[in-house]
């Protein structure tokens, strides 16, 4: 059963530990800012979705799980916006690769690693 604490704890933890294990490819400001804006995504959507299911709120994401139980529909929605993130930062590196943006290679690798890990992490609160 999907539990929102033990998923918001995860997404702290990810967050302390991807910004003290800096890879060094980035100045450190860049890296943790980065790491900071995605844990804050995760952190604000995860109330976000949580207070729509309990209120009933008429989210798009939402529509295709209408009737499910509750916590069904909030891992839903969280998982949608990591496969929809995924999609979008794996386009940019490609893209980044593909031009030789050798700072945004980086950045797509950070982004990709935190996205992995926030996939584990809801699976962990899941169960």
């Amino acid at each position: 059963m999907y539990n929102k604490d033990v998923f918001k704890e995860r997404v702290m933890k990810t967050q302390s530990a991807m910004q003290a294990a800096s890879r060094g490819k980035l100045e450190p400001t860049i890296e943790n800012k980065i790491i900071s804006e995605l844990s804050g995504i995760y952190l604000t959507m995860a109330d976000k979705y949580e207070q729509a299911v309990n209120d009933g709120s008429d989210f798009p994401v939402l529509r295709a799980v209408t009737g499910k139980p509750k916590e069904h529909q909030m891992v839903y929605a969280l998982q949608d916006l990591i496969e929809r993130m995924e999609l979008d930062f794996t386009l940019k590196l490609v893209n980044s690769v593909k031009h030789d943006l050798t700072k945004e290679v980086e950045i797509g690798k950070i982004q990709i690693a935190f996205l992995d890990s926030m996939r584990r992490n809801l699976h962990e609160a899941s169960n």
